[in-house]
């Protein structure tokens, strides 16, 4: 069974204690069922659900254009990776293309 968390509710230490193959999904914008998206991972062990980007996309109630969205993405994907987790994703709605990919 997947265990799943909020990366939000966790401390600096708590994160700091992650193991670094902890699969760490960002959605952008809120709907998307956990449980798909687990199982679309293929049950991880554990998967921790980072706080919605709320904007940015086309029809989010405040648009951005693509480059900029994509830039401001991509920097927390690589500011996770540098951290050290091999496992991140990126939950956008259709259409958004960002360019970040996984980090397997």
């Amino acid at each position: 069974m997947t265990e799943s968390f909020r990366y939000d509710d966790l401390t600096w230490p708590e994160v700091q204690a992650l193991p670094r193959d902890t699969h760490l999904v960002l959605p952008l914008g809120n709907g998307y069922p956990e449980l798909k998206v687990i199982e679309a991972l293929s049950n991880p062990v554990r998967i921790g659900f980072l706080p919605p980007f709320p904007f940015g996309w086309k029809n989010s109630g405040l648009e951005v254009s693509e480059l900029i969205l994509a830039n401001i993405i991509n920097n927390l994907v690589n500011s996770l990776r540098d951290d050290g987790f091999t496992k991140v994703y990126v939950l956008a709605p259709p259409g958004v293309q960002l360019g970040c990919g996984s980090a397997e």
